[in-house]
């Protein structure tokens, strides 16, 4: 009786794993069909390209705010530049001699 009840419970598990491992193969020929990894490599590849244009948007736009920045910084340097000039033409004015003409070269000429 003891032998019997274990060639039966063999025969159960055997019976249940043979099932299982042919659900997992066709679960495995169905997922890599030609049909279904065209259409997993189809996403990934729509995925992969969302990505992309969506980091080069992003680069150009902080490409911009750079370019702005720097324009702005450049801008900001000239004023200072002619402003600087400003006052050191007034200075060099008010230090001339009276009577001396600014820019003379003694020719009577400018």
């Amino acid at each position: 009786m003891k032998r019997l009840w274990w060639l039966g419970a063999g025969y159960a598990a055997g019976l249940g794993t043979a099932a299982w491992v042919r659900s997992k193969a066709r679960a495995a020929a169905e997922k890599y069909a030609p049909e279904n990894v065209r259409n997993a490599v189809a996403d990934r590849s729509r995925e992969a390209a969302q990505r992309a244009q969506q980091t080069a948007a992003d680069s150009a736009r902080s490409l911009g705010r750079e370019a702005r920045r720097i324009a702005d910084d450049i801008r900001h340097a000239v004023a200072e530049g002619r402003e600087a000039m400003r006052d050191t033409e007034s200075e060099l004015r008010d230090d001339e001699p009276p009577g001396a003409e600014s820019g003379s070269n003694g020719s009577g000429r400018p």
